[in-house]
């Protein structure tokens, strides 16, 4: 194993090989549900109407159900009730629906069940609220087109979790323990106790389902303070999002500028104070409404 301070060059050396390994040992990388790769395929199509669209989706009625309690959550805010896939197709448009069928079928590639080193809940809470807080400020960073690419890219930012907790539960569970013990930092740990890390993994399982370039970028980069490249802005939002999801929302000013003293570099896109306040309490507001949408919780569990 790497010595856990060991330097980014290191790790980009050694990270490959193992990746490698790892996928050739026997152990399949997950896909994607066949229904994301029919639709994504038909919302490319120009020639494909919404209604053979709509028809696709109703095959997966897990996936419909989703698509119709998010649309008509408070997330969208839409001014009428959406009762069908072909509204909600029609009403949304075709680039907000891939994304929206991408964020119902990415929880497909994996299981539910918990084990002693992974929370699924907690995982879920946590891609979520850094989905949020990325949505919202990307409505007011300059940088960024589209909030419900970043809406995407926080969700599974986090996704090389998944994997590397389904195949090596007990030393991620060691991984865990290394960072609290040691206090060194997450992928530190990971390299340590795992050889691979969470954000490299995820880049080879986004990259293995095809994903967009940038959510590829934010799901390696969203550790790094640095950010440079075409999608800088992107994978800043979503370091900057991953970081305040850790923390209860703050109240004020000066509560927000106490965790942003935790921050490197958080003024790269020129979000301003105020603005991070709302997105974190707007992100408080909406999180619950929007895992029960996805299919994270049920309706029964209170928000934590």
């Amino acid at each position: 194993m790497l010595d856990p301070m060991s330097s980014n060059a290191e790790r980009d050396i050694y990270e490959p090989v193992m990746l490698r390994d790892l996928v050739g040992e026997g152990f399949e990388l997950p896909s994607l549900p066949k229904v994301f790769m029919r639709v994504s395929a038909q919302l490319e199509d120009e020639n494909c109407s919404v209604e053979q669209v709509a028809r696709s989706i109703q095959n997966d009625p897990s996936i419909t159900t989703h698509i119709l309690k998010l649309v008509n959550s408070s997330y969208y805010g839409l001014e009428r009730q959406v009762c069908s896939v072909a509204q909600a197709v029609d009403v949304l448009g075709r680039e907000r629906c891939k994304h929206i069928l991408l964020d119902s079928s990415v929880r497909g590639a994996f299981g539910d069940g918990d084990n002693p080193a992974f929370s699924m809940l907690a995982f879920w809470q946590h891609s979520i609220k850094t989905a949020l807080i990325a949505r919202q400020l990307a409505t007011v960073c300059e940088f960024v087109d589209d909030p419900e690419v970043m809406f995407t890219a926080g969700l599974v930012h986090d996704i090389g979790k998944l994997l590397l907790i389904e195949r090596f539960p007990k030393q991620m569970l060691a991984a865990e323990e290394t960072m609290i013990r040691r206090r060194i930092d997450q992928l530190s740990a990971e390299l340590t106790q795992v050889g691979l890390t969470h954000t490299a993994v995820g880049e080879a399982l986004m990259e293995h389902w095809g994903l967009p370039e940038i959510l590829i970028d934010c799901a390696r980069c969203h550790h790094e303070s640095v950010h440079d490249g075409p999608n800088r802005h992107a994978t800043h939002l979503i370091y900057l999002a991953n970081r305040l999801s850790e923390y209860q929302p703050p109240l004020d000013d000066d509560e927000t500028l106490a965790i942003l003293a935790d921050i490197e570099n958080w003024d790269m896109n020129q979000i301003s104070i105020n603005q991070i306040v709302y997105a974190c309490q707007k992100t408080d507001e909406l999180a619950f409404e929007v895992m029960e949408s996805l299919g994270m919780v049920g309706p029964d569990i209170e928000d934590e």
